[in-house]
């Protein structure tokens, strides 16, 4: 599997150009899928390995700065 096309979670979307599959990168977009994986963390029921996904997954969105609250917009 190529990783052309990815989007920053692993879906492709063939035949789309790359404005139309990053569509949904938008500030908000980003902070609603932080709050989904820093969610994650703190969840019983979330397997180690899926937390550490999480972990890796939020560094590359920067972290702390990824939350759209956090950016100082949208108040």
């Amino acid at each position: 599997m190529s990783n052309q096309g990815v989007s920053h979670q692993g879906i492709t979307a063939p035949g789309l150009s790359e404005a139309d599959q990053n569509i949904n990168n938008t500030t908000e977009d980003i902070s609603n899928v932080a709050s989904g994986h820093k969610a994650n963390l703190s969840n019983p029921n979330t397997s180690e390995a899926s937390k550490k996904n999480s972990e890796k997954v939020l560094k590359e969105l920067g972290g702390e700065d990824a939350f759209y609250g956090k950016q100082g917009k949208g108040e």
